[in-house]
């Protein structure tokens, strides 16, 4: 297997290919733009090789409460990247996502446009140590008067090993839009192997930066589904 939860970046590898591999999870946000928010996000993976495959991701649900109590709630958008990797050693791979996110939100939720994503990668596993770097850049389809319609996004994760199903992870993430406030987060998490083919996760994220959400809480799991190829 090959989960990316629990951090926002992703590694350079792909799943197992011929397998379909579902994530899914539930997160909880609260302060920000909106006094508190849920969502059920999910991703579907399927790597035709080692070095190709697709990813198809959103939010299956969500729901949020605005400072002053209104609510909404509803499907939220869709995002589809083609990704590639390219192996540099036995500890080194580069990797690229390329794609779009289409808006298929429920009213309010989503900004109702299409947003062009890239995102580069470079990963280094050593000795039981990962360290993912991701580099994005998104065309955005709703941008305001004055702003720019280029969104930069960053995130730099460290995970240990530390027995054969424990591993811990911590992260730092953020993202830049010209004339706007940054918003950057800490992350903390640990997921559990409880097979061959399930991974368990759980953790808490922190915003750094006046824009970003206060705090979130997140559970989720990774699993092969089925070997289709």
């Amino acid at each position: 297997m090959t989960p990316y939860r629990p951090t926002v970046s992703n590694q350079a590898a792909l799943s197992a290919p011929g397998w379909i591999e579902l994530e899914a999870g539930l997160s909880r946000q609260l302060g920000g733009v909106n006094a508190s928010s849920q969502s059920l996000p999910y991703l579907l993976k399927f790597a035709l090789s080692e070095d190709f495959g697709v990813l198809l991701g959103g939010d299956a649900w969500m729901q949020q409460t605005a400072w002053d109590g209104g609510r909404l709630s509803g499907a939220g958008d869709t995002t589809l990247l083609l990704k590639n990797r390219w192996e540099l050693n036995d500890r080194e791979a580069l990797g690229l996502e390329y794609g779009f996110k289409a808006a298929t939100a429920s009213k309010g939720l989503g900004s109702g446009k299409t947003d062009y994503v890239v995102n580069g990668i470079y990963s280094l596993e050593d000795r039981g140590d990962a360290i993912d770097l991701n580099l994005n850049l998104t065309g955005l389809g709703d941008a305001q008067a004055g702003r720019s319609d280029r969104q930069w996004g960053g995130a730099v994760s460290w995970s240990r090993q530390l027995d054969a199903r424990w591993a811990f992870s911590t992260e730092l993430s953020g993202t830049w839009l010209q004339r706007t406030a940054p918003v950057n987060q800490w992350l903390l998490a640990t997921s559990y192997t409880l097979s061959e083919r399930v991974v368990l996760d759980a953790g808490v994220a922190a915003g750094l930066s006046r824009a970003a959400k206060d705090w979130e809480m997140f559970a989720g799991f990774a699993v092969l589904l089925e070997r289709v190829r």
